[in-house]
């Protein structure tokens, strides 16, 4: 197997919940292909697992002013995104997990929605508000409201971000990316 997909494939395995949490996403849409590989340092506020390290892998392909996507972190997430304006985009996407969890009453799917403003604030610079709601299976769900700011260096990409979640437990989670 080809060395070059041998460790995003292997990092994809890995995953098993349904929750993006770096985007590592600019206002302005693809304009062609671009595979984008990376990792998510995750701190969890008031949580028995506080820490943690997740792998990102993503496909996207568009014309420069929408663009879908096919990405995984914790998740199979599709999306799309939409150009409104210059430095102005939507997002939206539906990720749900790699191994699906359900009780004896009969199965159920997780899965998390998310929809975003993406605000282009410099040539290297994204602002992104976003908001989420994770269905966890047969337990109910959550809903999730975030913020992150995305810096991009050439091919690289340098993502922050806090997703506050309705049961009152903040995240907080620093990424890497690079993209090809």
């Amino acid at each position: 197997m080809n060395a070059r997909l041998a460790l995003p494939i292997a990092l994809a395995l890995l995953l098993s919940a349904c929750l993006p949490v770096a985007t590592f996403e600019t206002a302005t849409p693809v304009n062609g292909q671009q595979f984008t590989a990376g990792l998510t340092g995750v701190l969890v506020v008031d949580s028995s697992t506080p820490a943690g390290a997740l792998p990102y892998l993503a496909y996207r392909w568009g014309d420069g002013t929408t663009e879908f996507s096919v990405s995984t972190q914790v998740g199979l997430r599709g999306g799309v995104k939409q150009k409104l304006d210059e430095r102005f985009s939507i997002a939206a996407g539906l990720t749900v997990p790699w191994l699906i969890f359900s009780s004896s009453d009969g199965p159920a799917l997780p899965f998390t929605f998310d929809a975003a403003l993406l605000v282009q604030a410099t040539e290297e610079l994204t602002v992104i508000g976003r908001g989420m709601y994770a269905s966890l299976s047969d337990l109910g769900g959550t809903w999730l409201a975030g913020a992150s700011v995305v810096y991009r260096q050439q091919s690289w990409l340098f993502e922050g971000g806090f997703l506050y979640a309705s049961d009152g437990r903040p995240m907080i989670s620093v990424s890497a990316g690079y993209s090809f």
